[in-house]
C-alpha cells in the first residue's frame, strides 16, 4: 500500500541519519488526560475527538491487565492528537453535573464506597469519585448514574459484598463531608438544582420541621425492612433516637419534644 511503502521509506531515510524515534515519553500524554479528565471531559468524549478508540486512550491511564500494564510510550501522531485536545472546546452530549454528583455522593452516604459503584455506574472504579465533583459530564453518564441509584439506594451495601466495616467507614467520611443521604434529597427535592444550596436548606428548617423530616426518613428506610442499627447508622443518628421514634410511628403516640429532640 502507498502509505506503508511511504512509512517504510521515512523510517529507512530516519534510521540512516541516526535519527529514528517512533515512540514518545506517554507522561506529558497521561498527564494532559488526567487534566482534560478533571476538567469534565471523559475518555469516551476524547477518543472520538481524535478518532480512536477509547480503549487507546485509557491505555495511558490503566492497566489492562496482569501482562498489559499501561502504556509508557505512544507513537507522535497520537500524541500529537491527545495534546491538541483542550477542555475548553465545546462538547456535544454534555450536560450540568450536579445531579450525577449528588447520586454518587448520597450513595455514599448510604455506604457505598465510590470505586465499588464503579461497575454499577458503567465507568471505571477509579474514575467513581471524579463524578462526584465534575461540572459537566457525558449525557448518557448522567443517564446510567440516575438508573443506577434508583435501584441502589434502596439496597443495603453489606448485603453485596460491602463489608461492614467498610460500610461504615464510607457513611462517616460522607457525613465528614457533608452529603446528604438519598432519602433526604426525596424529601428536599432538587437533586438535579445547581442552585439549590443543600448545606442552608436544612439550617432553614425550625426543630418541629427537622423533626418531621427524620420521622420521614425512618419511616421511608422501615418499609425496606432495615434494622434500627442499620437505620442510624445510614443517617448518623443515635440509635436511641432511632428507637424513640421507630416507638412512635408503631404507637402513634409522639413524644414530649420539650425534653426529646429527634
Amino acid at each position: 500500500m502507498p502509505r506503508t511503502r511511504a512509512y517504510q521509506r521515512t523510517r529507512h531515510r530516519k534510521r540512516g541519519y541516526g535519527t529514528w524515534q517512533p515512540l514518545v515519553d506517554a507522561t506529558p500524554v497521561r498527564q494532559h488526560l488526567l487534566a482534560l479528565n478533571s476538567a469534565g471531559l471523559s475518555y469516551a468524549v476524547i477518543a472520538e475527538r481524535i478518532g480512536r478508540s477509547t480503549a487507546t486512550v485509557t491505555g495511558f491511564i490503566y492497566d489492562a491487565g496482569p501482562r498489559r500494564p499501561r502504556k509508557k510510550r505512544a507513537t507522535h501522531e497520537l500524541a500529537a492528537a491527545i495534546l491538541a485536545v483542550t477542555a475548553t472546546e465545546l462538547v456535544p452530549g454534555q450536560v450540568d453535573a450536579t445531579g450525577t454528583g449528588r447520586r454518587v455522593q448520597a450513595l455514599a452516604a448510604i455506604g457505598w464506597p465510590m470505586r465499588r459503584l464503579g461497575p454499577h455506574l458503567g465507568v471505571h472504579p477509579a474514575c467513581v469519585g471524579r463524578l462526584a465533583g465534575q461540572q459537566f459530564v457525558y449525557r448518557s453518564t448522567a443517564r446510567t448514574v440516575a438508573e443506577a441509584y434508583d435501584r441502589l439506594q434502596h439496597q443495603v451495601p453489606e448485603e453485596h459484598g460491602v463489608s461492614l466495616a467498610t460500610a461504615v467507614r464510607t457513611r462517616k467520611w460522607a457525613e465528614r463531608m457533608g452529603w446528604p443521604n438519598p432519602v433526604w434529597w426525596d424529601d428536599m427535592g432538587h437533586i438535579d438544582d445547581p442552585t439549590f444550596d443543600p448545606t442552608t436548606a436544612e439550617r432553614g428548617l425550625n426543630r418541629d420541621q427537622l423533626a418531621t423530616l427524620r420521622r420521614t426518613e425512618i419511616a421511608h428506610l422501615r418499609s425496606f425492612g432495615l434494622t434500627e442499627e442499620t437505620i442510624a447508622a445510614r443517617l448518623g443518628m443515635a440509635l436511641s433516637t432511632v428507637l424513640a421514634i421507630t416507638a412512635e410511628i408503631r404507637t402513634g403516640q409522639r413524644r414530649d419534644r420539650t425534653s426529646a429532640v429527634a
